[in-house]
C-alpha cells in the first residue's frame, strides 16, 4: 500500500519539533491546501543521495511549502533551507488528494516522485518502486499507468519548471504569511 502524507506533518523520525501553518487556497489560479512547515529542532541533518550527490533536505531552521491541488494526482514540496533559500522542488505522484474525517488534507503517495533543482534539471525517482509495487499486486495497472501520465502531464504542461514554480511558491508564500 502506499504511503499516506498529511501536509502539515512531518513522518521522520530525527524531527523532533516543527510548527506549521495551513490554509484553503482559490485564489492563486490553483485549489487546494497549502502548508507552510518548518523544522524548529532536528536531532540531525536529513540527508539524500550517495556520495558527494547528497544534498540536506532537513535540519534546524529548513523549511517545506507544500501544495496539495485539488482534483489532481500530485503533491509539491519546496523544501527551503535555513536561509530561505530553494534546495529542490519535489513532486509526489498520488493516488488521491483528500481530506480525512478529521479534516486534515492528505496524499496517498503512488512512489513515483521527481525532483526540480535550483538549475532547472529534472531528476525522476523511484520508478523501480513503482514497478515492483505493480509485480507484487500492491497497485494495478491503471495505477501504474496513471502514475506514469501525471509525470508526463507535469513535464508537458511545464508545471516542472523553476520559473513557474517561483512564481507558484512566491504566491503560495504570500497567503501563508
Amino acid at each position: 500500500m502506499e504511503k499516506r502524507k498529511y501536509l502539515n506533518q512531518f513522518n521522520h523520525p530525527t524531527i523532533k519539533s516543527i510548527s506549521a501553518k495551513m490554509t484553503r487556497t482559490d485564489s492563486i489560479g490553483i485549489a487546494g491546501y497549502a502548508a507552510l512547515v518548518r523544522i524548529l529542532e532536528i536531532t540531525q541533518p536529513y540527508m539524500v543521495g550517495e556520495g558527494n550527490a547528497q544534498i540536506c533536505i532537513g535540519d534546524n531552521g529548513y523549511a517545506e511549502l507544500r501544495l496539495l491541488p485539488d482534483g489532481e494526482n500530485w503533491m509539491m514540496t519546496a523544501i527551503y533551507d535555513s536561509h530561505d533559500r530553494i534546495v529542490e522542488w519535489y513532486f509526489d505522484v498520488t493516488r488521491e488528494n483528500a481530506v480525512d474525517e478529521y479534516g486534515e488534507p492528505y496524499a496517498d503517495d503512488l512512489y513515483l516522485d521527481a525532483a526540480v533543482m535550483p538549475d532547472g534539471q529534472v531528476l525522476i525517482f523511484d520508478e523501480d518502486e513503482l514497478a515492483a509495487a505493480l509485480e507484487q499486486g500492491k497497485i494495478t495497472q491503471q495505477d501504474f499507468d496513471m502514475a506514469h501520465g501525471v509525470l508526463q502531464h507535469l513535464i508537458d504542461s511545464k508545471i516542472l519548471t523553476v520559473a513557474h514554480l517561483e512564481t507558484l511558491c512566491t504566491n503560495l508564500m504570500t497567503l501563508l504569511k
